[in-house]
């Protein structure tokens, strides 16, 4: 895609959430967007604590790190202490995409360093459109501070 944000250097977004459709509507707010993109997919934070903990190089980073907080094995707000002391990935911005209404998660996301904090829109086409708002401009911030 030429005119897609993002097309000459497509963006690299780790979603963390072990709900396939709430996968499915990620990649689908990032086409809404027009952000040619690669999403990488893990179904519990174990497994994606291990393969980030492995990335070496600024090419292998993320731009953008998603995750749910109700996840089996270990918790989203678990994931986001022990994302915390990998030194690799500290540029990287930290989307928190729950259906948690708690304060308390969202404030102990938000000490964890989660960059933004989104309760998963019910409405289809809100879901769309805040989703890919906000990884879109999460990017911007990353791509910006590269500079």
């Amino acid at each position: 895609m030429a005119d897609s944000m993002f097309a000459d250097n497509r963006a690299r977004i780790v979603i963390v959430e072990d709900n396939s459709p709430d996968v499915l509507l990620v990649s689908e707010s990032l086409s809404a967007q027009s952000i040619d993109h690669e999403l990488i997919h893990f179904r519990d934070a174990s497994e994606a604590m291990d393969k980030l903990a492995d990335l070496g190089t600024t090419a292998d980073t993320p731009d953008v790190i998603i995750v749910d907080l109700n996840m089996p094995r270990m918790s989203g707000l678990e994931f986001l202490g022990k994302l915390k002391e990998q030194r690799t990935l500290s540029g990287v911005p930290i989307a928190v995409l729950t259906s948690s209404l708690s304060p308390e998660e969202r404030d102990e996301a938000e000490r964890l360093g989660a960059d933004r904090f989104l309760r998963k829109p019910i409405d289809l086409y809100e879901y769309l459109d805040e989703v890919g708002t906000m990884i879109s401009d999460l990017i911007r911030l990353r791509r910006s501070q590269q500079i």
